[in-house]
């Protein structure tokens, strides 16, 4: 009876040592290291590591000092995918799929800095039709040949026609030729894809005033002012209403912003020198004067300058 009972405790035994080892034999180990491009441990990097078919399995773990981490999946039969972060670096995704019982599954996830993974992603836009053609045009354009600049911003929005600054490039190039009927339509289509596309906007206000269309003019160079309140031609403007009404109080800090924001913007510098002058500040009259006829030596307001210096 003894021998029974020990031979009936020892299967048990044996039973359960076999369903341990069958349970561990469905696991697997994982390791790694977050580094940065440069190789460099990045400590506490947040890896959160989830599981496809397993939509309630989640795990988050946290590098250590030496950016190194570790994990025993108990299912390793699974698929697994780590989300990888870390302040000032962008995000990295891995699907892993490791070996049944395996404990030597090591990985090395790498890390870019915000302005790496920012130009990465500009070079590989840059190498998708419609933006190549973007970026070249551009060059050409900075390089003064306009005629090739065209036909690759033409080529541009042929690739993509909501390509907006490459509509900008069009309407930029007929507005300096003068043809603003045509900078006015490449200016509009602009808009349609990007409502406030500063450049757009400018074009399009003044192409609409050289065509004489003053409800238009002022509708785009509303929208301007809205969205670029301090840029000197917005300030100029604001200021000309009140110089229109006689009303130099309020003309004045308007201009004052104006030359903050561009110190050699002519009109601002002609206006504040009458300002100046019609409040008895001689000096400063003259100042300004002398300081438009060297930005503006041919500019409209010229011979009115020349002349109020002779009397100064």
């Amino acid at each position: 009876m003894r021998e029974l009972v020990r031979w009936l405790a020892v299967s048990v035994l044996m039973i359960g040592l076999s369903a341990s080892v069958a349970v561990a034999s469905g696991q697997a180990r994982v390791s790694g290291t977050v580094v940065d491009t440069t190789g460099k441990p990045i400590p506490g990097a947040t890896i959160t590591v989830t599981c496809p078919e397993a939509p309630t399995f989640k795990k988050v773990l946290e590098a250590e000092q030496n950016g190194e981490f570790r994990l025993l999946l108990l299912d390793a039969t699974k698929s697994y995918n780590f989300h990888v972060q870390a302040a000032g670096h962008a995000p990295y995704d891995h699907a892993i799929k490791v070996g049944i019982g395996t404990m030597d599954n090591e990985f090395t996830f790498t890390l870019q800095s915000e302005t790496e993974a920012a130009a990465a992603q500009q070079l590989q836009l840059l190498q998708q039709p419609g933006y190549k053609e973007l970026e070249e045009g551009l060059e050409l354009l900075r390089a003064g040949q306009t005629d090739a600049a065209r036909a690759k911003f033409s080529a541009a929005v042929a690739a993509v026609p909501g390509l907006a600054a490459a509509w900008g490039g069009l309407a930029d190039i007929d507005y300096r030729a003068g043809n603003h009927a045509s900078a006015l339509a490449n200016a509009k289509s602009c808009l349609e894809h990007d409502a406030e596309n500063i450049k757009c906007l400018a074009i399009a206000a003044n192409s609409s005033k050289e065509l004489g269309d003053v409800e238009g003019h002022h509708a785009y160079m509303t929208r301007y002012q809205e969205l670029n309140p301090d840029d000197p031609t917005t300030l100029f403007n604001q200021a000309a209403e009140y110089l229109n009404a006689l009303d130099d109080e309020h003309a004045r800090p308007l201009l004052e912003q104006c030359l903050a924001a561009d110190p050699a913007f002519p009109e601002c510098l002609f206006e504040y020198a009458m300002v100046l002058l019609r409040s008895g500040d001689m000096e400063g009259a003259k100042a300004h004067l002398q300081r438009y006829l060297e930005v503006a030596p041919e500019g409209s307001n010229a011979a009115a300058a020349r002349e109020t210096i002779k009397y100064l």
